[in-house]
């Protein structure tokens, strides 16, 4: 295996590794604001997972370089901003809703990159398109056709995070360490939580603290923050953002797993349906491709 090629599958493992702690990050965020507050969560994860970065990794301060800094400052904006709509979304909509909402973000990257840049997507891109879009509309449509309000705001924050996927694959070849970019990144993520916890936040601590809450939390600090944006501003060194987000969106499988084992939650036909319809418009956009390019490359080389 090549040098490239070992890069590459590290990349794709990080992501992976990646996808499994953010599947179960929309159960523990449930779990917690039944006893924290949303933008309260937002201060202490972030903050936390900054520091613990910061102490963690004191040489890694030495490498920062002008991208490291400005692309840290950026893309920790669009964190903070995306993850509050998150948060607040989760408040009126399921765990199962949002994470197949939120992987939308496969068949975005690619759109935005084209708006942006000029790069065209293919037929298959459409197509997937019109999956997703009929998929969405059977999880989240109710008997009057109205969006449920938290699935607008999750429909938001997966925008957002599409455009935090290109704008970090932008920043990623001109950055000297991974490690301090995401502690800049958490940090300014942590800044803008703080600003909206004094303007919209309704105290600390809302219900009953249990033993699940204070799991869930940790989760959300040590996994989903710290571990999780190293992760993927790592991998994104050696994958391209449509890649990134093929593989990230599998965190609506596991995500779907741990809404039905750890939240009980329930699917119903309409439900599945739209789950299948979302799932189908990401194989179509990104793994047909895939394995048309790997069945091509195997007749060229018989």
């Amino acid at each position: 295996m090549s040098k490239s090629m070992s890069r590459k599958a590290r990349a794709n493992l990080m992501l992976l590794a990646l996808a499994m702690i953010w599947g179960g990050s929309f159960v523990s965020a449930k779990l917690a604001m039944e006893s924290f507050d949303p933008y309260f969560i937002m201060v202490l994860r972030f903050f936390i997972g900054a520091l613990a970065m910061f102490l963690l990794f004191p040489k890694e301060r030495k490498k920062a370089n002008k991208a490291t800094v400005v692309g840290g400052v950026e893309i920790g904006l669009l964190l903070g901003i995306g993850t509050a709509f998150q948060m607040v979304g989760l408040q009126y909509t399921t765990p199962a809703n949002q994470t197949f909402i939120i992987v939308s973000y496969v068949i975005t990257v690619p759109l935005i990159r084209f708006l942006v840049s000029g790069i065209r997507p293919g037929k298959n891109i459409m197509v997937a398109a019109v999956f997703t879009v009929i998929g969405v509309g059977f999880l989240t449509l109710g008997p009057d056709l109205a969006f449920n309000r938290g699935d607008v705001f999750t429909f938001i924050m997966a925008l957002l995070f599409a455009v935090q996927i290109i704008r970090i694959d932008g920043y990623m070849p001109r950055v000297e360490s991974a490690i301090f970019f995401t502690t800049i990144q958490i940090f300014v993520a942590g800044i803008v939580s703080a600003v909206l916890f004094f303007i919209r936040g309704a105290g600390t601590v809302v219900g009953p603290v249990t033993t699940k809450s204070i799991a869930a939390f940790l989760y959300l600090v040590v996994l989903n923050t710290a571990v999780a944006y190293y992760l993927q501003n790592g991998a994104q060194r050696d994958a391209s953002p449509d890649e990134s987000a093929l593989i990230i969106s599998s965190e609506s499988l596991f995500g779907t797993f741990a809404a039905y084992f750890f939240a009980g939650e329930e699917f119903y036909p309409k439900k599945i349906l739209g789950c299948l319809l979302i799932l189908a418009g990401q194989f179509v956009a990104q793994v047909l491709p895939a394995l048309r390019k790997i069945l091509a490359e195997r007749r060229v080389s018989m």
